[in-house]
């Protein structure tokens, strides 16, 4: 069984270069404890690239998209090929870090207990305490 894998956005666009060393790249967030999807994130800024978890479509699962329109229940995000559709925040994983050109990459875990894909932050993938359960099971 596969526990981490990692997605390289292959979009055309170029968001920016990281300023420092856990840094947003032109103002994107990244993962963070206390954040790792879009409905956990207190900021959000128009096309934030996301990583959808949902299986509503199918086919759309574990594609990157990029963040349009939000409110408490729906986030509308919008593909590559132009396809608009909405998803639960929670189902919206934010990016671990961005590359050199400004790429977002997504180092992805499964929780061991409730089985839901969460994203791992910078400094854990950098210190290898990769946790084994997602921020909601952490206590159990």
């Amino acid at each position: 069984m596969q526990r981490s894998r990692t997605f390289y956005c292959v979009s055309g666009s170029r968001m920016g270069l990281e300023e420092g060393r856990f840094a947003q790249a032109t103002g994107y967030a990244v993962a963070t404890p206390p954040a790792r999807n879009l409905r956990d994130l207190r900021h959000r800024r128009f096309g934030q690239p996301v990583y959808v978890t949902s299986d509503h479509p199918l086919i759309r699962k574990g594609q990157v998209a990029t963040w349009e329109k939000f409110n408490v229940r729906l986030a509308v995000v919008k593909f590559t090929d132009n396809v608009l559709l909405g998803y639960d925040p929670a189902d919206l994983l934010l990016p671990t870090r961005f590359d050199d050109q400004g790429q977002p990459i997504f180092e992805i875990h499964v929780c061991e207990l409730c089985q839901r894909p969460f994203s791992l932050t910078q400094q854990e993938v950098d210190e290898r305490q990769e946790p084994k359960r997602c921020s909601a099971c952490q206590d159990f």
